[in-house]
């Protein structure tokens, strides 16, 4: 960020978004390196493991990704077997997704690297520090979802 205006370095949202950036290439690439899945499939691959039996409609509610690219992600992991869907109440627009055997065992394979990351990134912090960030994000996110132009 050092080639950036100071003012606009000091926005929350600018700073907000480059470590986000830095974070999701940095993950991106050490789980494609892993499991060879791109950045959008491990996060279906999570929220499924955390969640159970969803539809696109709950992911993008979920994790914000637009509906062409959960389509598109969804595609390629029933291609790779890595998620089963069925369809609920005989509608094709209520379509389930479940995680397969393959996809749980990558999913697991994947969270123990995200894990020691998710420490790794803790440690750099102190005990107080973290609760004020995660405090701070709560409150921001609050105030993201109440803002209306």
């Amino acid at each position: 960020m050092s080639g950036l205006d100071p003012q606009i370095q000091s926005l929350i949202t600018v700073k907000l978004n480059v470590v986000n950036v830095k974070m999701s290439r940095q993950i991106g690439q050490a789980v494609h390196k892993l499991a060879g899945l791109r950045l959008p499939e491990w996060r279906i691959l999570a929220l499924l493991a955390s969640t159970g039996t969803l539809s696109q409609a709950d992911i993008r509610n979920q994790i914000g990704m637009d509906k062409g690219q959960i389509s598109r992600t969804v595609k390629t992991m029933l291609a790779s077997d890595l998620i089963s869907n069925e369809e609920d109440s005989g509608k094709a627009r209520n379509v389930r997704l479940n995680l397969t055997e393959k996809g749980l065992e990558i999913y697991r394979q994947v969270d123990v690297m995200m894990e020691k990351r998710n420490q790794q990134l803790l440690a750099s912090l102190t005990d107080e520090q973290k609760l004020a960030m995660l405090d701070a994000l709560e409150c921001l996110e609050k105030s993201v979802d109440a803002w209306s132009m």
